[in-house]
């Protein structure tokens, strides 16, 4: 079984021998019991035949490793009573069951069903019993044919992960159990195989005791996720290793301390030697030898020690990697060989930072689960790389695997490519709550179960240089498990800093168990607070921030003004990369993505779509946040200096990475169009550095043109991930602004004409009349050269279509009052302000329902056709209520309308706490393109600060809209209530919003931000509010044809 510290264990005894005596209880049912005739965790590695072979290191290749992945039999039973309980015996006949693929979720192929949970549980809390009137358990089952040259070898099994624990047979005979559903588990089943032919049986339990420690975020399925493989290794073999690379005080030279474990299962002493080879690309860096004298069920340890000079190292921005290759031989025969990857680097804490090779690193991370929209959480490569392709292009350098140790390919991979990690431990209890005589942390009984899963992680990933930090886990109360944890990794491995979200939180537990203080979600005046001058010896580093639930993510840059303000706040992982939707059809075949409560009974609580979180959607399409992450992100500033030396100033905000090896352009735009783009020189700005420079040929003529300067800084050459020629980093700096908007109506036209009757006035022009009902005080109708411009009348309105954050602070209930006050206008007065040969003014003043407060809309149009609209809210109650969503016009408009071109930000949506990485500029898109599809519907594709926007149809006629000065708007097939399910949010989906034959235009002052900082209760930051009182904005409307 796996070996656990002798102080653990001793504890464990002497206050759980109670519960020891339960041996009645089944294993999957008894606390006491993690692991049964399993191996002890080790690091990740292969056993091949030569060193070429080793170098290759592609396992699936080894002559020493039979893959099992691929079909079993397969059968599922709805509990553990029902179960085929003798399906391991050979003689048991599996030909009527069904086929599966292995690795693969249950759950995904057709059986049982797919429940997600935030925190708690699905089952009444109990431990260790679990649901028992549905608890399924899928058998299964297939043959192998053992290789002849495996002969005299020892055999091992290999599960990479398996939810949520299991049993193994071989030919019949039980070989042994083990839970922990995401860390390896191997047995030794030499004793069991046989030549030529044999099977193998597993036994799976979707709930077990250890369920009780998986309380994560994230979709509950079941079965075999990982590789499973048999391979074979020589009686006397390699059984671990850790590889210790670190630098030396100054930062400069590389040392290597690497503990090589030699174990002898043979029946004879052996006189055995270990080579140890360090390579890089090109050439052999060191090569030693030592030998040793092994007796039988022996093991016993040989140590190599090097001093490289002047080493490159590792860094999420230079992933430096060097091969250390191990040949056991005995005389002149080779007996295995194997290699892994190292990365000579230091992370450690000092004077209140966390270091790496000495330097204050910012961690620009994200969370990321384990999650396919089509598999759940089986993995690809491919879907590893694609992550990590978009990490890099979104310059995130730091990833938290949350919350659990993921699959082994994936830490080679941030090896190779350079992600800082996060490697978190298989635990949460977040359904027990945080309370001390609640948490599992503090009884005795879970102790072993916490010990098993943090020696495990630890064990199996302890030479990946892309680990920084450990993480004890998530959301699992505190008490001695934990600081029991902490001292054992600590001892264990002394190159990493480790954290736990929860330490030192409550009143006991105070001795210091986290060298890092990872406080989730904690806003900004909570960490001048309760951090800032607290804590000189330990960094402040978000284990989570910025929920990206749905249309979210606001005020990401007012969060890293922050962090750059305080140099212990060291950044953090947002919550989280991809939404976690699954694949579905409806009836007509459409595809959607589901969330919590598309699956499973009723009986069954579910936590809808707080599972749809992420920065990207299932299919790794982006959510339009990402781009402000990669802009808030990026470790290149260029800021303005002085406008009339034309100088600017570049910083350097990398911490590896001179800026000479990224090229930097600019393009001059005027009024939204390029009128100048040049490059410029290259520059020596080492990291952590800033240079001023000017740009003496940039012209700005005072002529009332808007004048930006867009700066992109791009590769020169293509690196592993990213092509040459790729931005980035990008800035756009305000040189001039524009001179007030003149508006010069054409007065050539033939005077206005206007007919009234007592409940409607008509006024028409040469081109176009427009008509006002009287008694609503709106404007009913609308043409222009035989053009309708209006389906529906103008209102002015206040609401939008609830986020998920408006759901979390209760907005859909505390600001219903501005969606009655939309729906339910009262018209106090409709008159005519002033009419000249040249224009008319008309005024309605409406009475907003459940509120202090009046509405004005004021036309004035001219006799060219034009029409200037000013609209504003009178508030006269109290400061106490709701925030405003927004304030503005609604006008429904034809369908045919549906080309859209602006000038003001985008391309993509943005909002006044989400902006800074749309650019002003001219774009366009089609009305269908402006709709950002959020799993659940939502408020969405806003555009803010424009200056003028048009509508037209496919011939050119339509409209433009001239801000006086700014205003935004949305442009939707649907209407806003389309999007906005009530006061409860209901199931619903993509395929719900059928688009109308019409366009739903909205024209703002201003909305309120879509927030960020959690989605449970917090609102947008104050500045970003639009807070009860008086409002006032106006806009010009053009004819186009």
């Amino acid at each position: 079984m796996r070996m656990f510290s002798y102080r653990f264990l001793i504890v464990f005894v002497l206050i759980c021998a109670p519960i020891l005596k339960a041996q009645e209880l089944p294993e999957w049912q008894n606390l006491s019991v993690v692991t049964q005739n399993t191996e002890s965790p080790r690091s990740t590695f292969y056993v091949y035949d030569s060193e070429e072979e080793a170098v290759e290191n592609e396992y699936y290749k080894s002559e020493n490793l039979l893959l099992l992945n691929g079909t079993w039999k397969f059968n599922l039973s709805d509990t553990p009573e029902q179960r085929p309980k003798a399906f391991y015996n050979s003689d048991f006949n599996t030909s009527d069951w069904d086929d599966i693929k292995v690795p693969g979720d249950w759950q995904m192929q057709g059986y049982d069903f797919p429940l997600y949970v935030s925190a708690g549980y699905t089952h009444r809390i109990n431990p260790p019993f679990v649901d028992t009137i549905y608890n399924p358990v899928g058998s299964y089952k297939r043959e192998f044919i053992l290789p002849q040259d495996w002969k005299d070898k020892q055999i091992k099994l290999y599960f990479g992960g398996v939810t949520s624990a299991f049993y193994v047979w071989i030919n019949g005979q039980k070989v042994g159990y083990d839970e922990d559903a995401k860390t390896p588990s191997e047995f030794d089943i030499t004793s069991f195989v046989k030549p030529g032919n044999n099977e193998i049986a597993v036994e799976v339990y979707r709930w077990s005791d250890g369920t009780y420690l998986e309380d994560q975020d994230f979709w509950r399925l079941s079965g075999i996720e990982r590789d499973v493989y048999v391979y074979a290794q020589p009686k006397a073999h390699i059984q671990d290793f850790f590889f210790k690379a670190g630098l030396d005080t100054e930062y400069i030279d590389g040392i290597f301390d690497g503990k090589i474990a030699i174990r002898n299962d043979g029946t004879t002493t052996e006189n055995l030697q270990l080579d140890l080879k360090i390579r890089d690309a090109n050439a052999e860096l060191y090569s030693a030898t030592q030998s040793l004298k092994l007796a039988s069920a022996k093991t016993d340890t040989l140590q190599f020690q090097e001093t490289f000079e002047a080493i490159e190292p590792w860094s999420a921005e230079h992933p430096k990697l060097y091969q250390v290759v191990l040949s056991l031989r005995k005389g002149d025969k080779l007996l295995m060989s194997t290699s892994a990857k190292i990365g000579f680097r230091t992370s450690e804490i000092k004077n209140g930072n966390l270091l790496v090779n000495g330097k204050p690193i910012l961690l620009k991370g994200v969370n990321r689960h384990e999650h396919d929209q089509h598999t759940g959480h089986v993995i690809s490569k491919e879907s590893m790389l694609e992550d990590i392709r978009s990490f890099k292009e979104n310059n995130i350098n730091a990833v938290r695997n949350s919350h659990y140790p993921n699959d082994p390919l994936w830490y080679s991979l941030c090896d190779e490519y350079g992600i800082y990690m996060v490697d978190e431990a298989n635990i949460e209890t977040h359904g027990f709550g945080y309370d001390e005589d609640k948490t599992p942390a503090n009884k005795p009984e879970f102790a072993l179960m916490h010990q098993d899963r943090l020696e495990a992680m630890v064990e199996t990933n302890k030479n990946h240089p892309s680990i920084i930090i450990w993480s004890m886990g998530n959301e699992a109360g505190d008490g001695p498990a934990f600081i029991d944890g902490y001292h054992w990794i600590k001892n264990r491995d002394n190159t990493r800093p480790v954290q736990y979200e929860r330490a030192e939180r409550g009143k006991s537990f105070q001795e210091p168990h986290t060298d890092v203080i990872p406080w989730m979600y904690a806003r900004m005046d909570y960490i001048e607070e309760h951090y800032l001058g607290k804590y000189p010896d330990r960094p402040f580093i978000w284990c989570e921030y910025a929920h990206s639930m749905g249309n979210s993510t606001g005020n990401l840059s007012d969060l890293w003004d922050f962090v750059y303000k305080h140099d212990q706040v060291q950044g953090g992982f947002i919550w989280d990369w991809v939404d976690q939707g699954f694949v579905k059809k409806d009836s007509t075949g459409t595809e959607y993505w589901t969330y919590g409560g598309d699956y499973g009974p009723d009986r069954y609580r579910n936590d809808g779509n707080f599972v749809l979180n992420g920065l990207v959607n299932p299919d790794r399409s982006p959510h339009p946040a990402l781009a402000e992450v990669k802009h808030v992100y990026q470790d290149v500033k260029i800021s303005l200096v002085d406008t009339l030396q034309r100088k600017f100033k570049l910083e350097n905000r990398f911490f590896f990475t001179n800026l000479n090896m990224y090229a930097i352009s600019y393009e001059v735009l005027k009024d939204g169009k390029i009128i100048a783009e040049d490059k410029l020189p290259t520059f020596d700005v080492a990291p952590q550095q800033s240079v001023d420079f000017s740009i003496k040929t940039l012209e700005l003529p005072e002529d009332g043109s808007e004048y930006f300067i867009n700066f992109s800084i791009t590769t020169k050459g293509a690196s592993a991930m990213l092509p040459a020629a790729f931005v980035i980093a990008q800035d756009q700096i305000l040189l001039q602004k524009a001179a007030p908007l003149v508006f010069a109506p054409n007065l050539d036209k033939k005077k206005l004409k206007t007919k009234s009757t007592r409940d409607a006035l008509e006024v028409s022009g040469e081109d176009f009349s427009l008509h006002f009902d009287k008694t609503t005080g709106s404007l009913t109708k609308w043409t222009y050269k035989d053009q309708d411009y209006l389906l529906k009348a103008p209102r002015a309105n206040f609401w939008r279509a609830p986020t998920d954050n408006d759901f979390g602070n209760n907005y859909q209930r505390r600001g219903k009052l501005w969606k009655d006050a939309s729906e339910n206008q009262k018209l106090i007065q409709f008159e005519t302000l002033a009419k000249t040969k040249d224009s008319v003014i008309f005024e309605s003043t409406f009475a907003l329902d459940t509120l202090e407060a009046t509405t004005k809309i004021r036309y004035t149009l001219y006799k060219d056709g034009n029409l200037k609209i000013y609209e504003k809210l009178e508030y006269s109650g109290a400061e106490d209520i709701a925030e405003l969503p927004r304030f503005g016009m609604n006008l429904i408009l034809p369908k045919e309308f549906d080309q859209v071109k602006w000038y003001g930000r985008g391309p993509f949506e943005n909002y006044q706490d989400r902006k800074e990485a749309a650019f002003v500029g001219i774009y366009e898109a089609s009305v269908a393109d402006l709709y950002f599809p959020y799993i659940r519907p939502q408020e969405n594709g806003y555009r803010t600060e424009n200056r003028w926007l048009q509508l037209t149809d496919a011939q050119g006629s339509g409209f433009q809209i001239l801000g006086l000065p700014e205003f935004s708007f949305s442009a939707h097939h649907n209407y806003t209530a389309d999007f906005d399910p009530g006061t409860r949010k209901a199931q619903r989906h993509t395929t719900d919003i059928k688009p109308r034959d019409l366009i739903s235009l909205h024209i703002d002052y201003r909305q309120t931000g879509v927030g960020g900082d959690n989605s449970w209760g917090a609102k947008p930051l104050e500045k970003y509010q639009l807070k009860p009182q008086d409002y006032e904005f106006s806009f010009i409307v053009k004819p186009i044809n």
